[in-house]
């Protein structure tokens, strides 16, 4: 972008600065660069500046927190490295930097860029999801480990297994962890773990390393590997910064052999306070159920009766028990005589009801019956006289209707278009049909056709005058 300016004008420093870093990022794109790290420094807020330098020149550079978390080794000084970034300007000094967005060491694109497409396929398969991962036992009795049996990872981990959790028998499956042959070891030491009866936790582990020396952890074949076992893994390779594809796959990712050997266990001091713990809360509640039972025990003994009272006492109680029984039975008869006597006279009384009731029904009904012959003589009459009245209101209605017709068909004679044609008036249509009401709907040089009663007329418009609203309303 070019920037013309009169001469006379001047600009702050800020503006210049502004103008400078808008012309870095339009003829810049992000791009890569390499080189060696030179003063690398790590500021309290995660930042990180350092100058990346060739034989004859140097570049100030500056990654930010949210980008350097993404680094897969740690940078040194000295380290050959190619970096992504942005041309810009620090405005604040007006310095030009290199603002970085990925890093990787020299020489290792082509492997980073194999590892991101394993991580990108794996992922999308589902192998890194939590779901299918597998619960770490937080007691482990047997634990395998898989590593070298000369890397330094062994030691730190049979160490803190150790003095953590000396009841652990821990079992080592050797491997090379670094080299053409250490997938296929790795693979191998898996499954022989996984297959014998001797782990009930699997740890992975070795120590750290640039990315080709950890890259037998990211190879497919390894990671589907550990996805297929059916014991849980934890794998702790490299420092807290080192991670490989074999750290999403696995059940548990440590940040160091010592931590995968710490979270694979309980502290024998944490298990034995636990028991004791346990044990106290048993002894008490044992020695209140044994209270519980005893008082249980003297409350039955209190309780106890000699079997002869017993069944003097059960003898007495049958006796009154069959005095009761018998009262109340003579008494219930005496009630159900009683009651089927006064029952009976009741319903006597209500059947010379009834029958008197019925005889006077039945004389009502037999003064109340007519002659055949005499109700149908009444019926005849009655039918006359309906037919009478029934054609007296037809012909009156017939009368009504026939008015009214005659009375319509006059109106709608008076109002038919014909008839308004007739007393000289006529109607105006476009070619296409349509009434024409206004003479504000024609233009000059329009067709029209003309209709009066007797004939009609076709014809153009040569010219149109409009009445202004306050004429025709005269």
């Amino acid at each position: 972008m070019l920037f013309l300016e009169p001469a006379n004008r001047i600009i702050s420093v800020s503006e210049l600065n502004d103008r400078v870093s808008q012309c870095l990022l339009q003829n810049f794109p992000p791009l890569w660069v390499s080189g060696e790290i030179r003063g690398l420094t790590r500021a309290a807020s995660g930042h990180w500046y350092f100058t990346l330098k060739d034989r004859v020149a140097e570049l100030s550079c500056a990654m930010f927190a949210g980008d350097n978390r993404r680094v897969a080794f740690v940078p040194r000084t000295g380290d050959k490295v190619e970096v992504y970034g942005q041309v810009s300007i620090y405005k604040a000094r007006g310095t030009y930097q290199l603002v970085v967005s990925a890093m990787r060491q020299a020489g290792m694109g082509e492997l980073f860029e194999r590892f991101l497409v394993t991580k990108n396929k794996l992922q999308a398969e589902g192998l890194f999801d939590q779901a299918r991962k597998k619960a770490i036992p937080r007691v482990s009795f047997q634990i395998a480990v898989v590593t070298s049996l000369k890397a330094a990872a062994l030691r730190d981990t049979v160490t803190t297994l150790a003095l953590r959790a000396p009841y652990a028998k821990v079992t080592v499956f050797p491997t090379s962890v670094q080299g053409e042959e250490a997938p296929a070891e790795i693979i191998r030491a898996l499954k022989a773990a996984d297959e014998s009866s001797l782990a009930d936790v699997i740890l992975l582990v070795r120590g750290g390393g640039s990315l080709q020396d950890l890259w037998a952890f990211n190879e497919e074949a390894v990671a589907r590997t550990l996805a297929s076992l059916n014991t849980p893994v934890i794998v702790g390779v490299g420092h807290e910064s080192d991670v490989t594809i074999a750290d999403w796959v696995a059940d548990f990712r440590a940040a160091t052999p010592t931590a995968a050997a710490e979270h694979a266990t309980e502290r024998l001091s944490v298990l034995l306070s636990e028991i004791q713990t346990e044990r106290k809360m048993l002894t008490d509640a044992w020695f209140r159920r044994y209270n519980e039972e005893a008082q249980r025990l003297d409350w039955a003994r209190a309780s106890l009766q000699h079997p002869q009272d017993r069944l003097h006492h059960e003898v007495e109680r049958y006796r009154y028990i069959k005095s009761l029984l018998n009262s109340l039975f003579t008494e219930r008869l005496r009630r159900a005589s009683e009651h089927a006597q006064v029952a009976k006279i009741e319903l006597h009384q209500k059947w010379v009801l009834s029958f008197k009731d019925r005889q006077m029904k039945v004389a009502e009904l037999g003064s109340a019956l007519t002659s055949p012959k005499a109700l149908l003589g009444v019926q005849t009459q009655k039918l006359q006289s309906w037919q009478i009245q029934l054609e007296t209101f037809l012909q009156s209605r017939l009368k009504e209707q026939t008015s009214q017709w005659r009375s319509f068909a006059t109106l709608l004679e008076e109002v038919s278009p014909c008839a308004i044609l007739k007393k000289g008036y006529t109607y105006v249509t476009d070619p296409s049909g349509c009434l024409l009401r206004e003479a504000r709907q024609i233009k000059s040089g329009q067709n029209v056709h003309i209709r009066w009663s007797d004939g009609e007329a076709y014809g153009k418009i040569s010219d149109v005058h409009y009445f202004e609203k306050d004429f025709l309303e005269k």
